[in-house]
């Protein structure tokens, strides 16, 4: 957790393109929350499509705690990423966010921290060697 969805035309995207966004939806929500980059989690799904249009579905689950501000950035900074990416217009690429207590989630085997609270979570966690 954070989870970033981006569901597309099978076909569509190819390997460079979604290694691209990947690196592209970390950067953001790094950028924007200072989230540690191990937390971000990126998948891709296909569908059918029966018209030839591209059309982009995309999801962010983020930690609940942020602001609507916040969200709204991740959501025009993904949008733009895929826009500049693949081509697509901004018309045709979707995004919401959802979110759900740092509680309800597990990153490694333990319960993710709070919003802010990233550096301490970061600095108790078991280094194996």
């Amino acid at each position: 957790m954070p989870l970033y969805r981006c569901t597309s035309p099978q076909g569509v995207l190819n390997d460079t393109q979604r290694e691209s966004l990947a690196r592209a939806f970390t950067d953001i929500h790094c950028d924007l929350t200072g989230a540690p980059r191990t937390f971000v989690h990126v998948q891709f799904l296909h569908r059918p499509e029966a018209s030839g249009a591209a059309r982009f579905e995309l999801h962010a689950g983020i930690r609940a705690g942020r602001d609507r501000a916040l969200a709204e950035a991740i959501i025009a900074r993904c949008k733009q990423a895929v826009a500049d990416q693949t081509g697509a217009p901004l018309d045709v690429i979707s995004m919401r966010t959802s979110s759900a207590p740092a509680s309800w989630i597990l990153e490694g085997g333990r319960v993710l921290p709070e919003p802010g609270e990233e550096a301490q979570w970061e600095a108790e966690r078991p280094h194996h060697a």
